[in-house]
């Protein structure tokens, strides 16, 4: 693995080398411009990923409160009962 990185290296210094002024520039150029589109690309992606974050969250919110019981509903039903029994007992 080493010898193929020391390889790779030997190659690049020779096609370096061999390459005028003008295309060393060239190269240097594109290769900023496809650092460029990466890194707006690894921003557009973070933005989506906290995005994504932030809908999770809020979801397990809302399961949250969906899971609680409906005390209200409960509270409702009680209230006739305790009437149809205070009635049954007079």
């Amino acid at each position: 693995m080493v010898s193929a990185m020391v390889e790779d290296a030997n190659f690049e210094d020779d096609q370096l080398a061999n390459m005028t002024i003008d295309d060393i520039v060239r190269a240097s150029r594109l290769l900023n411009n496809e650092i460029r589109i990466l890194k707006e690309e690894l921003q557009r992606t973070n933005l989506t990923l906290e995005s994504y974050k932030d809908k999770i969250k809020e979801n397990q919110e809302k399961i949250k409160l969906n899971k609680q019981l409906p005390y209200l509903v409960g509270d409702i039903v009680e209230v006739p009962i305790l009437f149809v029994s205070l009635f049954c007992m007079l």
